[in-house]
């Protein structure tokens, strides 16, 4: 038999169905602005049919809101994460190879071919006043500039690769964090979903915080259906991999330390990576992480990226090949087509000096620093790069003379400025143009890293924007709905009070 109270039930299930999704509304549009915000919709649906009289015929008991939606697309969001870690990879190349290229500096007033311009210049003023102190102190300070040129570089790589290595570290402790999050996420989801409550805004944060871990390394994530509920509702589980190595499996995250590399080779006192349960290597497989890793190790050798080290090693071949060179008057393919320096002679007499050395130490301190050529010049780098004590100390030192053509004349000097145009004395040709093929090549570098970037940020963009048409929140839909739901909740309010009425004449009819 239908109750009495029957149509006030209905109209007051009404009244709750409309304010749970006039609060559904409100929470969407109080979060149109939130970051990872997805839009949530009330899941209504009529309530189970009641007997009435004879219990044959059945009436309905009105409506209710059975959940909360939260409207996302996992698929969507797999591509999102797919394509964060290429972003994060090349941000973060063409953020460092543009910094690499302010290093080399050009063009500019203090760049390499400035700085060797006028190396040449005051060559070139010396040959033609040989015997004067004014050309002689030009020249001196024309060489120590061009060497400060390669030591300021040199320092700055170093400190360049440091800084990039203390990278390396943020990002491990960044993973750690987000993988933390998630895990202690993953717990609370699992508790408000057994609890027979929405976990929407949970799901939200952690979403959000994948999308972050996504750019840092190539990540996998995994959802499975780990039970069903009593209302048929699935109960999953989310697990995130890298590399084949679980890093978050449901509520239990993995750590990753970073350990300082002592081999005594190109990493020694780098961070390393491993996982600090089992100590095996990690390898990011992409992501901002593992730019960082290339550039700071990369030697360009085989497949490896142009990294920091890279750009080190060719100014220390520059540095090495051309004071060997200048010195000796040999050749990169070991040719000794010219006198050198020390093959001539100083207003003072002198003969055998070194014009270049390494940390300023005396011509023949450079001499004894090893058995042969290629040890005792394997001690220079762009970063120890000199002038000898010898011509820091003394002019007169500075061989413009041959040494058969007496201390006056400038035929050692005007061999040597035919040393700087020759085109063998690198393999790459001259100083010029061993030094614009790296100039050459790092732009090109910086111009793919630019364009993927760029690229990367696009499908990242128009993924997003996917993304944004599923889960986001428009304003004026949501205020269409807000609308409805009010307009709703009215009718229930004027159901109740027809009901009301209905039950005071009934209630009078009887006592009357």
């Amino acid at each position: 038999m239908m109750s009495t109270f029957l149509g006030l039930t209905i109209a007051t299930r009404g009244l709750y169905a409309s304010q749970a999704s006039l609060g559904v509304a409100s929470h969407n549009l109080s979060n149109v602005n939130t970051p990872g915000y997805s839009r949530q919709s009330p899941m209504q649906q009529a309530a189970g049919p009641a007997a009435v009289y004879n219990g044959r015929s059945r009436l309905g008991i009105g409506t209710q809101v059975d959940t909360v939606l939260r409207i996302r697309d996992l698929r969507l969001d797999q591509k999102y994460w797919q394509e964060n870690d290429s972003l994060g990879e090349w941000e973060s190349k063409q953020g460092i190879l543009n910094e690499i290229e302010l290093v080399l500096g050009e063009p500019s007033s203090n760049a390499f071919n400035t700085t060797f311009d006028q190396f040449y210049s005051s060559m070139e003023a010396l040959s033609k006043a040989a015997g004067d102190s004014s050309p002689r102190t030009n020249f001196r300070q024309a060489a120590s500039s061009l060497c400060e040129y390669f030591n300021n570089s040199a320092e700055r790589f170093k400190q360049m690769r440091q800084d990039t290595n203390g990278e390396v570290r943020v990002a491990v402790d960044e993973i750690n964090s987000y993988s933390k999050q998630i895990a202690e996420l993953n717990q609370r989801i699992r508790q408000t979903t057994l609890a027979g409550a929405a976990a929407n805004d949970l799901e939200d944060q952690r979403d959000l915080l994948i999308d972050k871990l996504s750019k840092l390394a190539k990540i996998e994530v995994s959802v499975t259906v780990a039970d069903t509920m009593p209302d048929g509702s699935e109960l999953k589980t989310l697990s995130i991999s890298i590399n084949g190595s679980t890093l978050v499996n449901d509520n239990k995250a993995r750590s990753l330390e970073c350990y300082q590399i002592a081999d005594g080779g190109s990493k020694d006192g780098m961070y390393g990576i491993r996982w600090q349960d089992t100590a095996d290597e990690f390898d990011p497989g992409g992501g901002s992480l593992q730019s960082y890793l290339e550039l700071r190790d990369g030697s360009g050798l085989g497949s490896q990226f142009k990294g920091i080290p890279y750009y080190q090693n060719q100014l220390d071949e520059f540095a090495r090949t051309f004071a060997k060179a200048f010195n000796e008057g040999v050749l990169k393919d070991g040719t000794a087509a010219y006198p050198g320096h020390a093959g001539g002679q100083g207003l003072d007499g002198s003969t055998q000096i070194r014009f270049f050395s390494f940390n300023h130490e005396s011509s023949a301190d450079l001499m004894a620093s090893g058995s042969d050529q290629d040890e005792i010049y394997s001690h220079i780098t762009a970063g120890s790069l000199t002038l000898s004590s010898d011509v820091e100390n003394d002019i007169n030192k500075i061989a413009a003379a041959s040494a058969t053509g007496g201390n006056g004349n400038n035929e050692n000097v005007q061999q040597l400025i035919k040393l700087c145009k020759d085109s063998n004395l690198f393999n790459k040709g001259t100083p010029e143009d061993f030094m614009n093929s790296i100039i050459a090549a790092l732009a090109t570098d910086s111009s793919h890293a630019q364009n993927t970037a760029d690229r990367q940020g696009r499908m990242i963009k128009t993924v997003d924007g996917w993304r944004a048409s599923v889960s986001g929140v428009s304003e004026n839909e949501e205020t269409s709905n807000f609308a409805r739901y009010q307009q709703a909740y009215a009718a229930s309010g004027k159901i109740i009070s027809v009901w009301d009425e209905i039950y005071k004449e009934t209630i009078n009819l009887i006592s009357g």
